[in-house]
């Protein structure tokens, strides 16, 4: 190869490098950032169990103020049985207490049937708030094994990008363009070895993805000395030693 493609052989090097490092790094954040997303929905649900509960115990509230006030008519109505003249006004004071009776029974049903939701609801809570607890010591844990991989990655990446742009220098502005463009997209791989695919056949192929590569192309690698790019996957070509030991 030539100056320009060797130097940016080298440059891929330490692309791939810094590649790594940067993918772990970024697997760690995803984690992190799936695990907030995680314990916000769990955050969500807890409220609307909250307000569930909430809502349930207006209900009682409500109930308990229908007792009350049952109660009262109740008491009254009992004053009013002991002072009644006749028969019938006794008759129909005593159905009337009896019905309020009744009434206020049902409803205290209701009250209990409520109390019993709200207690269950409440015990689920507790649970789901250790859960929560939970959830919160993992986010904690794997923040703080990004922040970790952060610290560990800073002296290496940053020793890498010093001789990444180094080597740079080395490579023509047009050329480091291309390749810059291409390993921002293929994680630091910019560049594909040129593979023989049949031992007595001109047939090669792209060792990035592994498509056809003709023979026109192949002769211009070992002519020319700029960057190019597989027709498929867009990779610049380059010729390493082992394809020019096989093809002599």
């Amino acid at each position: 190869m030539g100056a320009t493609l060797d130097a940016l052989q080298r440059l891929q090097e330490i692309e791939v490098q810094l590649a790594e490092f940067r993918q772990r790094i970024a697997s760690k954040k995803r984690s992190a950032t799936a695990q907030e997303k995680r314990l916000q929905a769990l955050l969500s649900e807890q409220e609307e169990k909250k307000t569930a509960i909430r809502t349930r115990q207006m209900d009682a509230d409500r109930l308990e103020l229908d007792i009350k006030a049952g109660d009262e008519r109740i008491a009254k109505l009992r004053v009013a049985l002991n002072s009644v003249k006749t028969n019938k006004e006794y008759s129909a004071i005593l159905t009337q207490l009896n019905t309020d009776k009744s009434d206020n029974s049902k409803i205290e049903e209701r009250l209990i049937a409520i109390l019993g939701e709200i207690d269950a609801a409440k015990k689920e809570l507790t649970a789901f708030e250790e859960k929560i607890a939970a959830e919160r010591v993992k986010l904690q844990d794997l923040q703080r094994a990004c922040a970790e991989e952060e610290a560990r990655a800073a002296g290496p990446i940053a020793k890498l990008q010093a001789e990444r742009d180094a080597a740079a220098k080395n490579v023509p502005a047009t050329a480091l363009e291309v390749f810059e463009r291409l390993a921002e997209k293929n994680n630091g791989e910019a560049m594909a070895a040129v593979v023989r695919t049949h031992p007595k056949r001109e047939e090669f192929a792209c060792g990035g993805c592994n498509m056809s590569v003709n023979v026109e192309r192949v002769n211009a690698l070992m002519t020319r000395d700029d960057p190019l790019c597989c027709s498929i996957c867009g990779r610049i070509l380059y010729l390493d030693e082992s394809f020019n030991a096989r093809t002599r």
